[in-house]
């Protein structure tokens, strides 16, 4: 089984929240008291180590205007596959499943419930059935046990002020890193046994420097008396990673299993079963590892057949996972809002647009708060500047600039809407511009201005817009080394400034004399839309 859904109602920052899950990465992005941390924490209470948790005052949320007296999270265990809960380790609870309606699978659904009386706090675990009832049961803790042995949460806690990845000589893993580097070689020829076992040292040591406690891991370092990982081994465990995205293959995910085990039971946790599957967290790997490092590593821990969930403020790290595995945590005032894709929320076309335009290229944008759509890389440099001129700095406040030209505007307007970044267009006013205007009309909210979402420049282009509102001079000095008439239509003059030198060039001389010229120089239209977007990103706080 796993852990398809999480209700959270008023523990700790977290007022309201439902979560729906990836059964295989879910990345957590989001400002800072925003609801990651709170998430998180009720996670932990399905850990091996925090049975039947009690809770305390501080576990309640509260605020300047409301304060829970009761605080409830709800878990849904999903089935895998089908007659998964006829499997022996799995028949005690088969009495509690019921038939989704939604997810035509089996479910289970695990309830911890508080409430504050007068001084007291009372705690309640149990199980709950379709119609949300409690099912008074006489072996209720043996069960509740025997759910989160099958599905533990672990936190991966990042290392502290540690210099190097550690080798150690615990035997534990061997045999799985053995058994694996022996199915790899089978795969594929094109390894030699020694690069595969190069490899895996890299990734028993990336492992390890995760999952074994620092004073053990001191120790281990101490008697190992080996070097950390070379660029080598490094190098090695990325072809192995090509391999392993490449296989479906349940004898090698169940070795990449048998490793991560291992290497758990030398941290000294409670022991797993082996029909276990960990719900694995970890927190902000970058703040320790070289980005390469960091990209090895995760595209290895993506293979393991575990749920897992990253909360990042790693644009380089969210860009390994897939658009559906990010979830974007928006707080609001009826509670916490988890916007997220969903498998089948954008065409294959669409997704395919916006992994290359945004995830790829610009993945930093995925943490905006709002999107300023601009037709070309030009304008994107032009207007940062003119705005940062005008008094708004859009980068602080969360706003990014995007061209869309290249990538569609749907798609690009699509996304946003999902993932709960505000946007605002801003088009020329030639024929491809209307198009442009057709189609943030049709997909802007019906209750909403247009005005918040659109602006047209009344020109062609940005060139022609800014020629006609104070500018021209600059084109006529750039084309022709004059700022006297010229006997020429503006485009005319447009394009032989542009030949004789560039667009981005030109721009570099507009920003230039607005800075020489002072505010008032830069269009009033300009003005307005960078306030207009800087109030729509900040509407989010």
């Amino acid at each position: 089984m796993y852990l398809t859904q999480v209700d959270i109602h008023g523990f700790k920052g977290i007022k309201q929240l439902t979560l729906d899950l990836n059964k295989d990465s879910n990345v957590l992005i989001g400002e800072n008291r925003w609801g990651r941390s709170s998430l998180i924490s009720a996670l932990m209470l399905l850990s091996l180590d925090n049975p039947f948790y009690q809770f305390i005052d501080s576990d309640f949320f509260y605020d300047d205007k409301y304060q829970a007296d009761v605080a409830s999270i709800q878990f849904k265990f999903t089935e895998s596959s089908e007659n998964e809960l006829k499997q022996i380790h799995y028949s005690s609870l088969a009495k509690l499943a019921y038939h989704d309606t939604q997810l035509l699978k089996k479910v289970i659904r695990y309830q911890i419930k508080a409430d504050k009386r007068a001084d007291k706090i009372v705690t309640h675990h149990y199980f709950i059935d379709i119609y949300g009832n409690k099912i008074n049961l006489t072996d209720q803790d043996t069960l509740i046990k025997q759910l989160v042995l099958l599905n533990p949460v672990m936190r991966l806690k990042n290392p502290v002020n540690e210099e190097h990845l550690p080798i150690t000589n615990q035997p534990l893993s061997h045999y799985y890193i053995d058994q694996l580097s022996a199915q790899l070689t089978e795969h594929s020829k094109q390894f030699s046994q020694h690069d595969l076992a190069r490899g895996l040292v890299a990734a028993k040591a990336l492992l390890e420097y995760y999952l074994v406690d620092r004073k053990r891991r001191y120790h281990y370092k101490n008697i190992a008396k080996q070097p950390t990982p070379t660029t080598e081994e490094w190098n090695s465990l990325e072809r192995i990673n090509d391999l392993l995205d490449d296989l479906d293959d349940n004898y090698v995910r169940a070795m990449l299993m048998g490793v991560f085990s291992a290497i758990i039971m030398a941290k000294g946790n409670n022991q797993l079963l082996p029909e276990s599957v960990p719900i694995l967290i970890l927190e902000e790997p970058e703040s320790q590892l070289h980005p390469i490092i960091l990209s090895v590593g995760f595209r290895l821990l993506k293979n393991f057949p575990t749920q897992k969930f990253i909360t990042t403020n790693s644009s380089d790290l969210v860009s390994l996972f897939s658009l559906e595995h990010i979830y974007h945590l928006i707080r609001k005032p009826s509670g916490i809002v988890a916007m997220h894709t969903g498998e089948n929320g954008l065409s294959v076309g669409d997704s395919r647009r916006i992994l290359f335009h945004i995830l790829y290229r610009r993945a930093s944008s995925i943490f905006a708060r709002c999107w300023l759509l601009v037709e070309g890389e030009t304008e994107v440099w032009l207007l940062r500047e003119l705005a940062e001129q005008s008094g708004y700095h859009l980068g602080s406040e969360g706003v990014q600039l995007i061209e869309f030209a290249q990538c569609g505007l749907r798609p690009l307007i699509k996304y946003a809407n999902k993932m709960g970044i505000s946007w605002h267009v801003l088009t020329d006013g030639d024929t491809a511009g209307k198009k442009y205007a057709d189609t943030v009309t049709s997909l802007c909210p019906q209750e909403g201005d247009i005005n918040h979402y659109l602006t047209i420049l009344p020109a062609r282009d940005i060139e022609n817009f800014l020629f006609k509102h104070g500018f021209s001079h600059v084109y006529k000095m750039a084309g022709y080394a004059t700022t006297d008439h010229i006997d020429l239509p503006i485009n005319r003059i447009i394009q032989k400034a542009i030949h004789k030198s560039s667009k981005p060039d030109l721009a570099i001389a507009v920003c230039d004399d607005a800075k020489k010229r002072g505010v008032e120089s830069i269009p009033t239209l300009l003005r307005h839309t960078f306030n207009k977007v800087v109030k729509l990103a900040k509407s989010l706080n």
